[in-house]
């Protein structure tokens, strides 16, 4: 055992023990008659048991018996030590527990206005060694009878007993006591606490078989095991709460229903002390499967019909493409899911999501019917004239759109096969673009349209963008400020498929640049780029700076081999393209630059706010 702590009594008591005698009678007692027994004192208190203490007083000699509280705890006159008129000695037995004193005479028994206390030192020698919450542990040793209350582990205490003697305790288990030693609090003039050196093992749930495995959420799930009435929770891996309602329960068996949201995964049973264990095999959940759809292909907004298992615990339907989760359906069973095909659906394969968030993968593609284009005629087409757009599936396009033109709505005619439409006044070379019923989908053609009377993109020689930005830059691009930057703008364009769109949000912004070039600008002499200028563009500056600053005055000398130059734009007319060829004698300091290691596209003006697209840029 392990002796814990000690608490002293109270200043009083130990003065009582240093006096080493216990009062028994009050002042009204004091008058001494000649033939009446009285008792005026008795001790030590603190005694242990087999001590000697003494009685005084008068005509003690006539006590026939000395009853201590406890069990066979009275010593009889033939037991007494010594006694005479005015002092009886006894040994303390040893089942005297704390309490009063009691002396039998034949004139009526006298007891003690004051309680007798010992000294005692309970200890342990065994105890049971596994118990279920609810069984009785049996604890073994010496003084256990003075013993007020057990501590199970994590601060259980209990201090109602099923019964207790001098050298046996039985204390019922806590419903939520957990494995641990016992400690032991026994009273006394030396209140005290032992521990027991083993540990009592409390009975805890395991789980041995799960049936069925796999089981489909929202059904019964078998839990076969041992102590299975202790469990007061069952916890699957993905349910956000524990499951604390059973549809039986048993020593041997737990049937339960599996949450909604249940994954894959090990059982956790979790005892009323809050302590748990875990299965060792995972429970699998059913998922549901797809083993076919139809039709294939199939149009936007039509129904698609998924064929096969555990289908009504889909809560989604994944098409691939940009098009959002379907989590209405038109009809759902177990073995068939019909759903319309979303705005955004492209060819790919299907996913469909349980409750649980696990997904399930069709084995083949769902093949989406799309518009396509094979032709557009006549191709130059002058603005005004009626463009013959040829392919298939274009009876599901509700509009067409060119280049620097709103989309058009309202056709000459349309069938699956063609679409005949007027082009606008102001619209650009470039690709036209088919919008779909839905209007999250378009239709990009592969060719470009060319405007008649519209000038052909200007010839460079050496390009720096062109659809994006080229090899000459050595891969280095500034993130530069004052705005942001798409070099993947896909329209308007002035050449290919892309142009680099800049939003200026702040003055003297430079959001493009390129660097890290080593150009020799002597076998070329013009700087040529092309521009789209947005909304309110139209009177705003903007620099095209050499050599990454704009002006001569900042520490290069002129005359250098990378002295700066700039030549300054005014931008023309908004929403149409604007050719530019600048002679490099019109750059300042162009003279003397001689090699070309940076380029920036800069607002003039110190405000910003505008937008303006860039296309064809490079040296002749």
């Amino acid at each position: 055992m392990i002796k814990i702590s000690s608490s002293r009594l109270l200043a009083l008591m130990l003065f009582i023990l240093s006096v080493g005698i216990i009062t028994s009678c009050d002042k009204d007692d004091d008058e001494v008659t000649s033939d009446k027994i009285q008792l005026f004192s008795f001790g030590p208190t603190g005694a242990k048991h087999g001590d000697t203490i003494r009685f005084i007083g008068v005509n003690l000699n006539k006590v026939t018996a000395i009853q201590f509280t406890g069990t066979n705890a009275t010593v009889n006159q033939s037991d007494f030590k010594t006694q005479t008129s005015d002092l009886i000695k006894v040994i303390v037995p040893q089942g005297a527990e704390q309490g009063y004193v009691t002396l039998k005479t034949p004139e009526g028994d006298i007891v003690t206005k004051t309680k007798f206390n010992l000294d005692v030192l309970t200890t342990v020698t065994s105890i049971t060694a596994q118990a279920r919450p609810g069984q009785n542990v049996t604890i073994t040793g010496t003084f256990l009878n003075w013993v007020d209350r057990v501590t199970f582990s994590r601060d259980k205490t209990v201090d109602i007993f099923v019964s207790k003697t001098q050298t046996q305790l039985v204390v019922k288990v806590p419903d939520d006591a957990e494995t641990g030693p016992l400690v032991l609090h026994y009273t006394g003039t030396d209140s005290n606490y032992v521990q027991t050196a083993d540990t009592l093992k409390v009975t805890l749930p395991l789980t041995t078989s799960m049936s069925p495995n796999p089981v489909k959420p929202l059904t019964n799930v078998t839990i076969t095991g041992t102590d299975l009435d202790l469990a007061k929770k069952v916890i699957f891996v993905g349910a956000s709460a524990p499951v604390t309602t059973f549809v039986s329960q048993t020593a041997t068996q737990l049937v339960v229903q599996v949450p909604n949201t249940a994954k894959k995964g090990k059982l956790t049973l979790e005892a009323a002390s809050g302590v748990k264990t875990i299965s060792s095999n995972d429970l699998d959940i059913v998922l549901p499967v797809i083993t076919s759809f139809s039709p294939s292909p199939i149009n936007l907004a039509a129904d698609l019909t998924i064929t096969g298992t555990d289908l009504d615990l889909v809560k989604k339907v994944i098409f691939s493409g940009v098009a959002p989760a379907v989590t209405t359906f038109v009809s759902q069973s177990t073995t068939q899911l019909v759903v319309k095909v979303p705005a955004g659906a492209r060819k790919g394969k299907i996913k469909v999501e349980a409750a649980s968030g696990v997904q399930t993968t069709s084995s083949g593609d769902l093949d989406v019917i799309l518009p396509t284009i094979a032709s557009m005629s006549p191709n130059p087409i002058a603005p005004g004239g009626q463009l013959t757009v040829t392919g298939t599936k274009l009876d599901i396009v509700n509009s067409v759109t060119f280049e620097n033109a709103p989309a058009v709505t309202s056709f000459v005619s349309q069938s699956a096969t063609q679409i005949i439409v007027a082009v606008p006044n102001g619209v650009l070379r470039g690709k036209i673009t088919l919008g779909i019923i839905n209007p999250t989908d378009t239709i990009r053609s592969a060719d470009i349209l060319e405007i008649i009377g519209a000038a052909p993109p200007p010839v460079v020689a050496l390009p720096f963008y062109n659809d994006a930005i080229t090899a000459n830059w050595n891969g280095w691009l500034g993130g530069g400020w004052g705005g942001t930057k798409d070099l993947n703008n896909p329209s308007p364009v002035r050449e290919g498929t892309k142009s680099c769109k800049i939003d200026y949000s702040g003055g003297w912004g430079s959001p493009l640049q390129l660097g890290g070039a080593n150009i020799s600008l002597s076998p070329y002499t013009t700087f040529k780029i092309s521009i789209f200028g947005g909304a309110g563009t139209a009177g705003k500056k903007i620099s095209i700076v050499f050599n990454g600053n704009n002006t001569v005055a900042n520490g290069i000398p002129a005359g250098s081999a990378t002295s700066v130059s700039n030549y300054t734009i005014t931008l023309g007319a908004e929403g149409q393209w604007t050719d530019y060829a600048i002679p490099f004698p019109s750059f300042s300091a162009g003279s003397t630059t001689t090699t070309l290691q940076e380029i920036w596209i800069q607002e003039y003006n110190g405000t910003g706010g505008f937008t303006i697209y860039i296309d064809a840029m490079g040296l002749n």
